[in-house]
């Protein structure tokens, strides 16, 4: 076996005059990927890629200072190579480990998983039904309309072009420690773009959509919100000057605001300094302590539907659902082991993904009076350290106190250090890329600047 091998091949790195290995990692993925795109009128191509990679890191310990140091690298290996080309690649492991002299840490050993990960229905469909599954869902309002998906239609809002990739992954992780797992993966991803006749020409909105189970509802929702709102983008008028009107942010973008709570609570930022959350510190609250509503974020080792579900980290380390922010104050940091045995505080592990508790208002009440609401932005970018963010906006819904105007054009811009004591969730949740998450933040205090 390959994994054979690629130990055997560090094994004489060890005997030679070489520096030598301490520890390793193997971590083998082979995928199964199955590709459609389709255009307006039908199936364009359809692609299979099967796949096999290994990817090795190696460990080179050292001292400096009379303190131990360890250096890492990683290196792709294909099955395809000879033991003498296995050679070479392990030696250029080793001597890039040899050049970096981090503070040592202790690779995970074996530990069984903390939770179990539930398969993916797509298991039970096989790589063809799934990818018939997911086309079906996402071609849903085509199908209303009648016709195969992609069918051409009298004018209106329509789907013009859609990719859709499925695949299956199977993950294995060795290390020389003894942890040792073995990890199947369903992967869904879709890009589509929409269109919509208008009195100036055709015009277009973009969205993509990442997911790991056959859930019509989800998938459906994805296409025919657009659909809804490009129809909306071809009678929007540019966006009018608006002072210190409350904006709602829904969706990618509500995500990114909690991500940003997320994100800086994680022990890389921390150990980097381009955090300044601590644990027992309130992260939250105004400079005199007020907080309209306390914020509880959890680190989550597995959501449903969420591709990046998973019972270890990148490490080998078993996860568990874990508090990372309750009441607005930071319980845990959460991260890498290597930073956390650098900052002294607990192993808890990476992870990708979280959820967010929920808010006291519903949607309708953030509505019921004069707001702006933005759905889809040229780049929304928001700056992971410093919470700065802005985004020129193609489509927004602009609530006069009497009726809902579709707007476009003009920006939004602020900072979720400034809001983030007086903002307000919703009461309904929903999935995200990475976060189960409430549907939507109002935010106070935004600059809004007016369309041309």
């Amino acid at each position: 076996m390959m994994k054979d091998r690629i130990i055997a091949a560090i094994a004489r790195n060890n005997k030679s005059d070489s520096p030598q290995a301490a520890d390793w990692r193997i971590v083998s993925t082979s995928v199964m990927r199955r590709e459609r795109y389709f255009i307006r009128d039908g199936t364009e191509q359809v692609r299979a890629v099967d796949d096999l990679q290994y990817s090795l890191t190696l460990y080179v310990d050292s001292e400096t200072g009379g303190r131990k140091t360890r250096g890492e690298a990683t290196v792709n290996i294909q099955p395809s190579l000879s033991d003498a080309e296995l050679n070479a690649k392990v030696r250029q492991a080793v001597l890039a480990a040899s050049k970096s002299k981090n503070p040592w840490f202790e690779l995970p050993g074996f530990s069984p998983a903390k939770i179990a990960i539930a398969l993916s229905g797509f298991e039970k469909l096989g790589e063809r039904g799934a990818m018939d599954e997911a086309a079906k869902a996402l071609f849903a309002s085509e199908s209303k309309a009648g016709g195969s998906p992609a069918a051409a239609k009298a004018p209106g809002p329509r789907i013009n072009a859609l990719e859709l990739f499925i695949s299956r992954e199977e993950r294995e992780f060795l290390n020389s420690r003894g942890q040792h797992f073995k990890v199947p993966r369903w992967r869904g991803y879709s890009e589509f773009v929409v269109d919509c006749p208008s009195a100036a020409g055709p015009v277009e909105l973009f969205d993509d959509i990442e997911f790991s189970e056959p859930d019509p509802l989800r998938l459906a929702a994805a296409t025919n919100a657009r659909l809804d709102e490009v129809k909306d983008r071809a009678k929007a008028v540019p966006l009018p000057a608006l002072s210190g009107i409350p904006v709602i942010l829904r969706g990618k973008e509500a995500e990114e605001v909690f991500g940003w709570f997320f994100g800086n609570a994680m022990t890389t930022m921390v150990f980097t300094k381009a955090s300044t959350f601590s644990v027992g510190a309130n992260v939250q609250a105004s400079v005199n302590g007020t907080m309209a509503e306390p914020l509880d974020i959890w680190a989550e080792p597995f959501i449903a539907g969420l591709v990046a579900s998973g019972a270890f980290d990148a490490d080998g380390f078993p996860l568990e659902r874990t508090p990372v922010i309750e009441g607005g104050i930071c319980r845990n940091l959460v991260g890498s082991v290597r930073h956390a045995d650098w900052l002294g505080l607990p192993r808890k592990g990476a992870f990708s993904l979280f959820s967010v508790s929920p808010g006291k208002m519903s949607l309708s009440q953030f509505r019921s009076k004069p707001y702006l609401e933005p759905v889809m932005f040229s780049d929304f970018r928001l700056d992971n350290v410093t919470g700065d963010f802005g985004a020129e906006m193609r489509l927004a819904y602009w609530f006069d106190g009497r009726k809902r105007i579709p707007v476009t054009g003009g920006s939004i811009s602020g900072s979720v250090s400034e809001f983030k004591s007086t903002m307000r969730r919703s009461s309904k949740l929903a999935l995200g890329s990475r976060s189960l998450c409430p549907t939507a933040v109002l935010l106070e205090g935004l600059s809004v600047t007016a369309g041309a």
